[in-house]
């Protein structure tokens, strides 16, 4: 390799930089264990730097420490960012787990250092046949090295609080400046067979463009502040093995090609793309992903989960929130499962029969039963001791289960696994019965504890979905009687009416104007009882509720007309404008109907009653005035649109309540005056239709409908 003056100028200023690098870290007045291990790695940086300049000036015996030092650099920065990490790992409380990654390291770094004698002795002339082998192995190893040191990093941001990744930043820049030149540098050697002269020359002013990153981030702070998680850890891990498996695929195909002859090449790429096929498959498959799961638990960890992480897939699985997740018993029982990893499961909860029946499975495939009894063993057991049954245990007899036998059903199902409470105040809501993972786990108290927090959670949430499905239940009930009673009330005006035509026909059979009245008041009470029977029935007669134009003095004067038969002092006075106003032609009947009844029924026979239509602006409005007994301000504040109050003998009370709730259905207001003994204003304000003054309503100059009495 070529080694320019720029190569010596780059190097040059890369050893000064290191050097001041480790001297700033030196002087300052506290330096814990990753402290210390920067200025190793930041002084034989600066020892490297410094052999390519001798060996650039003087060759000798400094060419031969080119490549040794380069790996000694290496490490030594691969053993600053594990020192990073020594808190995150609890390197301190697991000596076993220091000794294997200690082992590690050192036995890559011995390996290097091999590799370069052996380069170094290949170098100088002497015949290896081997050469080709050791110089790819050569390469490969610094490539390993360069992936494991972004990888660590990688590892080292990710877990780094918020708060603290303003130096962490910096800090993994830097370091990833050095890995991801190498990387590229040995890459680019692997794929030409040589390496670039220019690359290798002017890496020392690359590595020297870190070095003020280095030292704004050389701060305790980054060290105390990372954190692992167990999903980092998890992908580290994966990409890990998936770039070891690569690497010794990669390899093994190189060993192919030289032994295959001119059928080496075609075997050479036959054997990477079926390897490449074969460990997609391998990682991919839940039972590897399972196993990788639990060995890192077990190595890596204290404790086995991470509670916030295990709790927010649990909420987030429960509540739905990634679409076509099924109804909630479904959710319960896979986010019950994914936490131990179990392929499926069952839910039984209480049904009609006094048994725990089947509510939900979620891709469960073992025998599931029928139903099981309230006052079975096993339901008994759950409610009285409240804890996880483990049927493996039951099985074998071993565990604290007292008296309680193999359930049938679970006796030669060994997929049957585990037996969920839940549990709500004290009461079982049902269980889950949990099938066996695909790889073979051992169980202990944090699974438990995990479990039955999880089984309390789940029963909560069942427990709330039946209480909120009572509610719209009752509240349909509640919806039903409310439209009956309001039909009872308009079938009692219906009545009134009929008795009226009953009482006068005795007297006036004879006369045909009669009759034909009468006619027509059956028809028209017969048309007013089939659009209550509809209304009851939560449909409409084919006709929207809001959907017609409606004049309203030509409805007012009908409904008036009929009234004053009863009140012949009934008066309407009609605005100088037709107004129309939308909405259902029978509820807006009804709303003045029961209005001028009312006023009727509180005035003296004789007493005047006015009913007076305007326009304010774009609003209709219509005065009912009687001077009748009148209501007290109490009485009107807190008794008059009050459901069920009447002060008369027989009355349903909820007149005036209907008649405001037709108004603020319609967009209106309805407000009211009174004073006891004086009598009562009742003013109606309805939003105009946005119609053209000579247009028609959809019932033309006719009645929307007969008025009868």
């Amino acid at each position: 390799m070529q080694l320019t003056d720029v190569g010596i100028i780059s190097h040059l200023i890369a050893c000064v930089g290191f050097s001041a690098l480790a001297l700033s870290v030196l002087m300052r007045p506290q330096r814990d264990g990753a402290g210390t291990w920067l200025v190793i790695a930041a002084v034989i940086t600066a020892a490297w730097a410094g052999d390519f300049v001798l060996t650039a000036r003087l060759g000798g015996g400094f060419t031969l420490l080119l490549s040794p030092m380069e790996t000694l650099r290496t490490a030594a920065w691969i053993g600053f960012l594990v020192a990073l990490l020594r808190t995150s790992w609890a390197l301190d409380e697991r000596l076993s787990s220091s000794f294997i990654i200690a082992s590690t390291i050192g036995f890559v770094t011995a390996m290097q250092l091999g590799l370069d004698i052996v380069e170094i002795v290949g170098a100088h002339g002497v015949s290896l046949h081997a050469r080709p082998v050791i110089a790819s192995l050569f390469v490969v190893g610094r490539l390993t090295v360069a992936i494991s040191g972004l990888v660590l990093i990688h590892n080292l941001y990710s877990n780094a609080e918020p708060g603290s990744r303003t130096g962490i930043r910096l800090l993994c820049i830097g370091l990833a400046g050095f890995f991801v030149y190498d990387l590229n540098l040995y890459t680019l050697r692997f794929l030409l067979g040589s390496m670039s002269s220019d690359l290798f020359n002017i890496r020392g002013a690359v590595d020297a463009i870190t070095v003020p990153l280095l030292l704004l981030s050389a701060r305790q702070a980054w060290v105390a502040r990372v954190q692992v998680s167990r999903q980092v850890v998890f992908h580290t891990m994966s990409m890990s093995i998936i770039g070891g498996y690569l690497i010794v695929m990669a390899l093994t195909a190189y060993g192919l090609r030289l032994v295959g002859g001119d059928w080496g090449r075609l075997l050479q790429i036959t054997f990477l793309f079926a390897t490449i096929i074969l460990g997609s498959i391998v990682m991919l498959l839940p039972r590897y992903r399972a196993m990788l799961r639990v060995q890192i638990s077990k190595h890596f960890f204290a404790y086995r989960y991470d509670y916030r992480t295990e709790w927010l897939r649990f909420i987030q699985t429960v509540s739905g929130v990634d679409a076509d997740k099924g109804r909630l018993p479904e959710r319960v029982v896979e986010a019950v499962c994914t936490v131990i990893d179990s392929p499926g499961g069952a839910l039984f909860a209480p049904g009609d029969d006094d048994k725990f029946d089947v509510l939900a499975q979620w891709n469960y495939k073992g025998f599931v039963p029928s139903a099981i009894a309230m006052d079975s063993d096993l339901a008994t057991f759950l409610t009285v001791r409240q804890r996880i049954v483990d049927l493996d245990e039951l099985r074998d007899g071993e565990g604290d289960y007292g008296d309680l036998a193999v359930p049938a059903w679970a006796a030669g199902d060994r997929r049957a696994w585990l037996i969920v409470p839940l549990l709500y105040l004290d009461a079982l809501k049902g269980f889950i019965v949990i099938e066996r993972t695909v790889v073979a786990r051992t169980l202990n108290w944090e699974d438990f504890e995990l479990l039955r927090t999880l089984g309390r959670q789940s029963a909560s949430y069942i427990a709330e979905a039946s209480t909120q499905a009572e509610l719209d239940e009752a509240g349909k009930f509640d919806e039903f009687n409310r439209r009956f009673a309001f039909i009872m009330h308009d079938i009692k005006n219906l009545v009134s009416q009929l008795s009226l035509v009953a009482r006068n026909a005795e007297r006036y059979a004879d006369n045909p104007a009669f009759r034909a009245d009468m006619v027509a008041t059956l028809q028209g009470s017969v048309g007013k009882m089939n659009d209550l029977l509809a209304r009851l029935a939560q449909r409409t007669s084919g006709r929207a509720e809001h959907g017609e134009a409606v004049d309203l003095a030509l409805l007012l004067a009908e409904i008036v007309s009929v009234k004053s038969r009863q009140h012949a002092a009934l008066e309407f006075t009609p605005g100088k404008e037709q107004l129309f106003v939308t909405g259902d032609p029978i509820r807006l009947e009804q709303l003045f109907g029961h209005l001028i009844q009312n006023a009727i029924e509180a005035s003296k026979p004789g007493a005047a009653i006015e009913v007076d239509l305007r326009q304010d602006a774009a609003t209709a409005v219509i005065e009912i005035a009687d001077h009748g007994t009148g209501m007290s301000p109490a009485f009107v504040r807190n008794e008059l649109f009050k459901p069920f109050r009447s002060t008369k003998a027989g009355g349903f009370g909820i007149g005036a309540y209907e008649a405001r709730e037709i108004v603020r259905a319609a967009g209106g207001r309805l407000d009211v005056t009174s004073r006891e003994g004086e009598g009562s204003v009742f003013t109606i304000r309805l939003p105009l239709a946005l119609l053209i003054r000579s247009s028609q309503s959809r019932t033309g100059v006719e009645s929307p409908m007969r008025i009868t009495a």
